[in-house]
């Protein structure tokens, strides 16, 4: 399977997702999350499942639900 290409505020908001969960919550690691993050439909945008949400990033790194 091919990597998931993202941008820099992409990938740093990503991280800030993660790093906002509770210690108790974190059940995976950074790079098992990572791995979850999935191409968005019909856009520039990359998507993860996020405290029972599909977070939506797009390529300046703003997220939405």
């Amino acid at each position: 399977m091919t990597a998931l290409k993202l941008s820099k505020p992409q990938q740093q908001a990503i991280k800030k997702l993660y790093n906002q969960l509770e210690d108790s919550k974190k059940v995976e690691s950074f790079l098992a999350f990572r791995r979850r993050v999935m191409p968005g439909i019909g856009g520039d945008y990359v998507g993860v499942v996020w405290c029972g949400m599909y977070v939506g990033i797009e390529l300046d790194g703003h997220t939405h639900t």
